[in-house]
């Protein structure tokens, strides 16, 4: 069967990128064949377009008065994102060696609509690709609308990246749902949000489950380092995740690595500022100990076996993602909201968890292929 996918797979987040691969290796395995919709609408462009280099804030007025200081002054407003060039690049060496994605790329839904791409099945997922908070959410192309045959579009492991529907777009969602087939979610806060709109769904694990740790492993290259906790704050400013990981650095004798998308972190010992999404599953599985603000961090964190910590996004209404999924399998404690809730005495039994994800890999498994066999 050929079988294309759409999802936010190009937009410099590790997470993205490889459950991306991870849904598209899958179905590969199991002997579809399989392309990613390469869809990068223009607001997705905004990483990395040295082009558009310009200074923002009070410093764009002093440029006004004083042109000659314009070039300086935007090098230094985005010195944290031309620190992070390295990171482009592996990014980009990813895609281009791991995700089989359409020769077209399409750049707004009005083009995917003119030159709709040909396949058997389409499918939407997974990530936020259905957070209204976003542009994601609102935009018909991750409801697989550009096909007109309902029966050709299911979704996989969607995700609406909150618990509930921002209000004002409950009829939107809702008809946009309406035009898939089957509906699966990756968390349980998805399914009640289905059920409020009157839809039915069935909750999966996130497509990075589909495969293998020794899968995983096989992705990665030399051991870089060791004796070492490895910290990625997806925003680079939350207190507790700097305390926790001083607090375990010196109790442990280890080192602090942070995993950074712009600026570095002043308390790590190591600053990684060039990591693509092999670079991340290295760090991971290598770390002895892992402290995120990040759902795919908590994710291969599980995948690899570690001890670690998971806290909310500062300032973001999302965090019911981790809390389900922690909640699943039994890992609740691991979700701390505040330093204070840290429990030293902890330890995370992985034979019990990994019973846990074996069932729910059966589960969803088994769903999916029973939509591509219908």
């Amino acid at each position: 069967m050929k079988i294309k996918t759409i999802t936010c797979h190009d937009v410099y987040n590790y997470g993205a990128s490889l459950q991306a691969f991870a849904l598209q290796n899958f179905l590969e395995q199991v002997g579809h064949e399989v392309q990613i919709i390469d869809y990068l609408p223009n607001k997705k462009r905004r990483r990395y377009e040295y082009k558009k280099l310009a200074t923002t804030g009070f410093l764009h007025n002093i440029a006004l008065y004083f042109p000659f200081l314009t070039i300086p002054m935007a090098l230094w407003q985005n010195r944290w994102e031309l620190l992070s060039l390295g990171r482009k690049v592996n990014f980009d060496s990813f895609k281009k060696k791991f995700l089989h994605c359409t020769y077209i790329q399409y750049s707004s839904y009005e083009e995917l609509k003119e030159r709709k791409p040909i396949a058997d099945m389409f499918i939407a997922g997974s990530d936020q690709i259905w957070n209204v908070s976003y542009e994601n959410g609102k935009d018909p192309a991750f409801y697989c609308a550009f096909e007109s045959n309902k029966n050709k579009c299911i979704s996989y492991a969607a995700s609406f990246g909150s618990d509930k529907i921002e209000i004002g777009y409950e009829d939107y969602v809702k008809q946009s749902l309406l035009h898939l087939k089957s509906i699966s979610v990756r968390e349980y806060s998805g399914i009640n949000i289905l059920k409020s709109l009157g839809l039915n769904g069935t909750q999966v694990l996130d497509p990075v489950f589909l495969l293998s740790q020794d899968m995983w492993r096989l992705m990665c290259g030399e051991k870089k380092m060791s004796n070492y906790i490895l910290i990625y704050d997806f925003l680079h400013n939350d207190y507790n995740i700097k305390k926790l990981s001083l607090l375990l650095s010196k109790k442990y004798q280890k080192k602090i690595i942070s995993i950074n998308d712009f600026k570095p972190l002043s308390y790590a010992d190591v600053n990684v500022n060039n990591a693509g999404p092999i670079e991340f599953l290295e760090y991971v599985s290598n770390a002895d100990m892992v402290i995120s603000s990040s759902f795919h961090a908590t994710a291969f964190s599980v995948i690899f076996g570690k001890q670690f910590y998971t806290f909310p996004l500062l300032g973001h209404g999302n965090s019911s993602r981790m809390r389900d999924f922690l909640n699943m399998i039994s890992l609740d404690k691991r979700f701390i909201d505040s330093f204070d809730k840290f429990d030293s005495t902890d330890i995370i039994d992985y034979d019990k968890v990994n019973l846990i994800i074996k069932e729910e890999q059966i589960k969803s498994k088994h769903w999916l292929l029973s939509q591509l066999s219908n």
